[in-house]
């Protein structure tokens, strides 16, 4: 038997399906319809991972058939389960897993445990504005904590306009998103120039008073590229 075909064996006891299955896991729908259809022949080792997790087993149940009791045991319990029992366990293995999830990212910050993102070789300015070009980067490495675990990228501050919050060459890393809280700092493609500014709503503010606020107007561009989580060393 396939690892796929256990995959539907597992979907049809536990009374989930293929939609379902793909916002637990994390996997896109188009993805898992593939993977469940053999049409890819050799899953990503992360995407078993997640689908086995997502269905409570393990790789090696979906890889080869054999598992341990305790997890058929499981499996079999949360088949005989009505929806209101199955709501209550997922719930509780939700809770359980952004717990483990939780546990190994601390793991990792204290045993120094480092990640690696990139850094524009192209600063933003914290003044005039600069491009930020996408195509020339380079890799950092940053020690994992709940912090450096939601950056995405990083960028050297360029200018004053941001002082005393973040200076002139300062490195600070970014979290990817396309909006912001209002009052927060972020990274903007303002008419094709980016900048390192606080969202303002209706403009991009400066922290040194001696800038002016960047107002916009009707035919502008400005598009966010990413909340400032902090700094980091040079």
């Amino acid at each position: 038997m396939e690892w796929f075909e256990r995959v539907k064996e597992l979907k049809k006891s536990t009374g989930i399906n293929t939609k379902e299955l793909s916002e637990k896991a994390g996997v896109p729908l188009g993805t898992l319809n593939k993977l469940l259809s053999g049409q890819t022949e050799k899953p990503k080792l992360d995407t078993l991972e997640k689908i086995a997790a997502a269905l409570g087993t393990t790789v090696k149940y979906l890889s080869d058939g054999e598992d341990d009791a305790e997890i058929s045991t499981i499996t079999e319990k949360f088949s005989r389960l009505d929806a209101r029992g199955r709501e209550a366990v997922m719930k509780t293995a939700d809770a359980e897993l952004a717990r483990m999830e939780t546990e190994a990212r601390r793991a990792a910050s204290d045993v120094g445990l480092k990640r690696k993102i990139f850094i524009y070789d192209v600063p933003v300015s914290a003044g005039l504005g600069s491009f930020l070009d996408s195509s020339h980067s380079t890799a950092i490495s940053l020690v994992v904590n709940d912090v450096t675990d939601r950056a995405d990228y990083a960028v050297r501050v360029s200018g004053d306009s941001m002082e005393p919050r973040y200076f002139n060459n300062d490195i600070v890393i970014v979290e990817s998103c396309g909006e912001i809280p209002v009052g927060k700092v972020g990274i903007f493609l303002y008419n094709g120039e980016s900048y390192i500014k606080k969202f303002g709503g209706d403009r991009l503010r400066s922290v040194n008073p001696k800038y002016k606020d960047i107002v916009f107007k009707e035919n502008d561009d400005v598009r966010c590229l990413g909340l400032v989580l902090g700094t980091i060393s040079k």
